[in-house]
């Protein structure tokens, strides 16, 4: 028990230092490159953090236990959401988050959250026509939110930022670095949370819970950091901040649901 604990706390610092150090820097780094805008940006983000949520579920499913698999991705997605909230709330963000243009993100935020539950209230079953509902409405919210937002409000342009951004190579080489960390600790992290609630005769909902809080420690560092490199640059309250962030929230959870949650039916059907 005690090596696990050790695990968990050594994994849970290196994933905090990968995303930190190496994969929100690597994303600054392309998107300037590039020109790519605070939501886009966002999404890149949120969708590297969803990383340990994969590993997590195709690891459940494969071992023929998928309950803990669902429960990860449900708890995942509520406690993003407070994590976020803690983030806005650390930088007083609070008063951007009610305008009309992030009504579309917040929409599929309560979304990602009111779906898993309607799954668990109506009990469905782990079928292949539940997973492809699911890759639909990924599918459809890529749609409206490529409808509703084209491009999404541009980053200010920064004198010499293209000389500042650093070596594209450098920055491919920290991310697929930065995700690479957040597999193996992911799969650490899942294998030694597993082995505590195992011994303990825990529940798989509650095993989902505690799965859920870790794998959403990429999401929070992420948050944070953010803001943290926002009020770096004095670009706080211009609402690409908090666009950058809440995108970054609705991408890991739609994700989550859309995507990993699917898969892992896929897979847990192909294996029963």
């Amino acid at each position: 028990m005690l090596l696990d604990l050790a695990v968990l706390s050594v994994c849970a610092a290196v994933t905090v230092g990968a995303v930190r150090l190496l994969v929100i820097p690597a994303v600054e780094t392309i998107s300037t490159r590039f020109g790519f805008s605070s939501k886009l940006k966002g999404q890149i983000i949120g969708y590297a953090t969803s990383v340990p949520e994969f590993v997590v579920v195709i690891s459940s499913a494969l071992a023929g236990v998928f309950d803990a698999g669902f429960w990860n991705i449900a708890s995942s997605n509520i406690i993003n959401c407070v994590l976020f909230g803690s983030a806005v709330a650390a930088y007083r963000q609070h008063r951007d988050l009610p305008r009309r243009v992030f009504a579309d993100e917040t929409a599929f935020v309560v979304l990602s959250i009111a779906v898993p539950a309607a799954l668990f209230m109506l009990k469905v079953q782990v079928t292949l026509s539940a997973a492809w509902g699911l890759l639909g409405l990924f599918a459809a919210y890529k749609g409206i939110d490529r409808a509703v937002n084209p491009r999404g409000p541009s980053p200010p342009s920064q004198p010499g930022g293209e000389s500042r951004a650093g070596s594209l190579l450098k920055a491919l080489v920290a991310l697929a670095l930065g995700i690479g960390i957040v597999i193996v600790a992911g799969r650490f992290l899942g294998r030694s949370a597993h082995g505590l609630v195992t011994r303990l005769g825990t529940p798989a909902w509650c095993v989902g819970w505690i799965l859920g809080f870790i794998t959403s420690i990429p999401e929070l560092t992420s948050f944070f950091e953010i803001y943290r490199l926002h009020k770096k640059r004095k670009s706080l309250h211009l609402l690409l901040d908090t666009q950058e962030g809440l995108d970054a929230l609705v991408a890991s959870n739609m994700c989550n649901l859309g995507l990993i949650l699917p898969i892992g039916m896929f897979v847990y059907a192909w294996v029963r």
